[in-house]
């Protein structure tokens, strides 16, 4: 298809920009620089979530974008994007941090079962990974939330005999949940 070199016709970006001219997003309301929040970005009509691409198809930006929904709270999307990442990038420096969150996404959506089963396999497949304390705890809470008493108590418990270095949170964690738990 051929261009036009009709004068009157416009060239370049929309709103008479020149192509390749950055958008001056000054105009927006929110944005001119004046300390305001931007606006909330608009919902989807019934609260359908839509994932999102990572800005590039790198192992990192896969994982932030996971994260991201995590951090959001939108533990669905985290729970998807994450099994994404793992799929795609299993031996990743990022994959035991990713199992973790999977983890948790599932933990926060009550899915104990499969919230232990990912903590249980990255205690055990990353056993020297920093998460690995928080995920002894989480598979003793994931257990708890099964009615598994006996099997929690005994995550629990191994928090402190495998890593006597963990954080004072996890730690602190561990106590509050034996005691909930009534080990």
């Amino acid at each position: 298809m051929a261009q036009s070199t009709d004068p009157e016709e416009p060239v370049g970006a929309p709103g008479g920009r020149p192509a390749g001219a950055p958008l001056d997003l000054s105009t927006l309301t929110g944005l001119a620089g004046n300390g305001e929040a931007p606006p909330p970005a608009p919902r989807n009509p019934g609260g359908a979530q839509v994932a999102t691409l990572p800005p590039t198809d790198s192992p990192k930006d896969t994982y932030d974008l996971a994260y991201g929904y995590i951090l959001r709270r939108e533990y669905a999307m985290a729970e998807d994007a994450f099994r994404v990442f793992l799929r795609r990038f299993p031996n990743d420096r990022l994959s035991s941090d990713a199992q973790y969150w999977l983890g948790e996404s599932l933990f926060q959506r009550q899915r104990y079962r499969d919230a232990a089963e990912m903590f249980l396999n990255l205690s055990t497949k990353f056993e020297t990974s920093p998460k690995a304390p928080d995920s002894l705890l989480r598979l003793g809470q994931s257990l708890a939330g099964l009615g598994e008493k006996d099997a929690a108590c005994a995550s629990l418990a191994e928090v402190g005999r495998k890593y006597p270095r963990a954080s004072v949170s996890v730690k602190q964690g561990v106590e509050r949940e034996q005691k909930r738990v009534r080990c």
